[in-house]
């Protein structure tokens, strides 16, 4: 089920825009998903992660509470709706409304969990080695991004994009959103190092002294070439990664194999990849972009205040889930007027306290009480081993997600936010199971 998801996501998870149609086929592939899982009707494993499934369900009871319809007075006196509730009156639409300002997105906002809850439940089900194969479909799938991102780059950045809303001029791969690009590709530097690792130490090291390092270079090149300045430092924090998981396997090489050939050889190709990465930022405009500020940052530099006002506006219950584009328009300032209109905060923690108040933040640090805990038992200096490897893997992927969710929306993608739910899975397991 997992393998036929990756697939449906790959192919039709890359956007976020609620208006795109392949968010139609990748929430129907995840109902699929989810059914067949589901479908040997064996709820033990089930039932062994109760307090899992329960916050999941939490997350869906927080969203449909906000479809629910108020009688008019009720709507009008919750916080934030008093300028709504004034034209509701003046166009004679005083009726029964749902919470939400925007129950349509809401709606939308609900649906947009099932690719993410098809991948969470599907991982439940799986031991060590499934979870293993796991690691390698994330690799595949990145690969591809990577190598379809090359080929966009040799066509301008302007040919062969998946999506009708697109980052312009960029090679973005399998996403709409170069950024979202960047962030898968960083996201599997450290499986390949784990993975990397693991093979080796079970004498499968031929193929991977060469392949591996390609695909290391093949992925680098495509994400320098996305021009992403967030995933340039994501790319960095990949490699650190990539190389703690590597050591994180308990392969060691041999002695016998530390020659200076073998040194010569692999200061050859590091140095190969150094001056294709480097020609790669420079095609790619990324080192004028560290160094330039364009519309768009400062646009994004400048909203901040607008969007703490917004949120103290609609304290504590919110606007309402998928309500940020609409709702935000009330407060944007007249400065910050132009053809640049912010479809998201790019600010994930401040976005949900304007549409889902309190509630929506209480359980955001539930999720990170218990990620500090499975991270510590990860992360702790501990025995190597293939799943201390993987597990490490995830971890990783799992803070260049959260990072990247400071100052993006990475998770509002269908393919990313089910990533990010097999990585949750497998520090949850792992943690509970020695490295082996």
């Amino acid at each position: 089920m997992l393998g036929f998801l990756g697939v449906a996501l790959a192919v039709t998870g890359g956007a976020s825009r609620f208006d795109e149609t392949q968010q139609v086929l990748a929430r129907l592939g995840a109902l699929a998903a989810i059914l067949a899982t589901l479908w040997p009707v064996d709820f033990e494993t089930l039932r062994r992660h109760g307090r899992l499934l329960g916050g999941l369900l939490l997350l869906y009871a927080l969203i449909a509470a906000q479809l629910v319809p108020l009688p008019p007075q009720m709507w009008a006196s919750l916080p934030g709706h008093g300028p709504y509730a004034q034209i509701a009156a003046g166009t004679n639409a005083w009726v029964w409304r749902p919470f939400s300002l925007t129950p349509d997105r809401t709606l939308n906002a609900l649906l947009a969990l099932l690719p993410m809850s098809a991948a969470l439940l599907a991982s439940l089900y799986l031991d060590a080695r499934g979870r293993q194969w796991v690691g390698w479909g994330i690799v595949a799938i990145a690969g591809a991004s990577a190598l379809l991102g090359l080929v966009q780059l040799s066509g301008g950045g302007t040919s062969l994009h998946p999506y009708r809303e697109s980052s312009l001029d960029s090679p973005v791969g399998l996403f709409a959103n170069r950024n979202h690009q960047a962030v898968l590709l960083a996201c599997a530097l450290p499986y390949i190092g784990a993975l990397s690792g693991i093979r080796l130490r079970d004498g499968a090291n031929r193929v991977l002294l060469v392949g591996m390092p390609a695909l290391v270079g093949l992925i680098l090149l495509a994400l320098v070439s996305t021009g992403s300045r967030m995933g340039l430092a994501l790319a960095v924090l990949g490699l650190v990664t990539g190389f703690w998981c590597f050591w994180s396997s308990g392969y060691r090489v041999p002695r016998a194999r530390r020659r200076a050939p073998v040194r010569a050889a692999i200061a050859g190709v590091v140095l190969i990849l150094l001056a294709a990465v480097s020609l790669a930022a420079i095609h790619g405009g990324v080192i004028e972009r560290l160094t330039a500020t364009d519309r768009v940052s400062e646009t994004r530099a400048a909203i901040f205040a607008p969007l703490v006002e917004t949120a103290r506006a609609f304290f504590p219950l919110g606007a309402g889930y998928g309500s940020f584009e609409n709702v935000y328009r009330q407060f944007e300032p007249n400065s910050l007027l132009s053809t640049i209109y912010m479809n998201q905060a790019h600010n994930e923690p401040l976005q949900l306290a304007i549409e889902g108040g309190v509630p929506a933040l209480i359980l955001l640090l539930l999720f990170l009480a218990w990620w500090a805990q499975a991270a510590w038992r990860i992360a702790v200096p501990a025995e190597p081993g293939r799943r201390r490897a993987i597990a490490r893997a995830a971890f990783s992927a799992t803070v260049m997600l959260m990072l990247s969710s400071l100052v993006d929306y990475p998770l509002r993608t269908p393919l990313l936010s089910a990533l990010f739910a097999v990585a949750c899975i497998e520090m949850l397991k792992a943690g509970r199971e020695p490295a082996a």
